[in-house]
Order: C-alpha cells, then sequence, then structure tokens
C-alpha cells in the first residue's frame, strides 16, 4: 500500500495527536482521514462551483435582478 511520510514539527504534531485523541483515533488513522476527507472536500466544492457557473447565466436571465 503506499504511504507518505511528512515532517511536522513538535508543536504541529502536539495539535495532532491531541486532536487524534478527542476523536478516538490513532494518529496515524486521524491524518489519514483528515487528508482523505480534505481531499473530497476540495472535490466537492470544485465541482459545486463549476455547476453553479454552469447553471449561472440561465438562473440571472429567469430571475431579475430584484429577485435574486
Amino acid at each position: 500500500m503506499p504511504a507518505l511520510n511528512i515532517e511536522f514539527s513538535a508543536d504541529e504534531m502536539a495539535r495532532l495527536r491531541e486532536r487524534a485523541a478527542l476523536a478516538g483515533k490513532s494518529l496515524k488513522e486521524h491524518v489519514h482521514d483528515v487528508t482523505v476527507d480534505e481531499a473530497d472536500r476540495i472535490k466537492f466544492v470544485e465541482g459545486a462551483t463549476a455547476e453553479a457557473e454552469r447553471i449561472l447565466p440561465a438562473v440571472t436571465e429567469h430571475f431579475p435582478a430584484g429577485q435574486r
């Protein structure tokens, strides 16, 4: 399975350990989940933005400025 080795400062590592403990996860699980969740969130936002840009002309044409 592919892996990634990332360096953190002592302060960053302490913060990550604290967040992992609060989430009830190991540090490895927490960093994995947060990283994948962020990648998925970015993909969603990009898709939503593209869809909004696609439909915006029809929306602005259908609804006059005072109705938007």
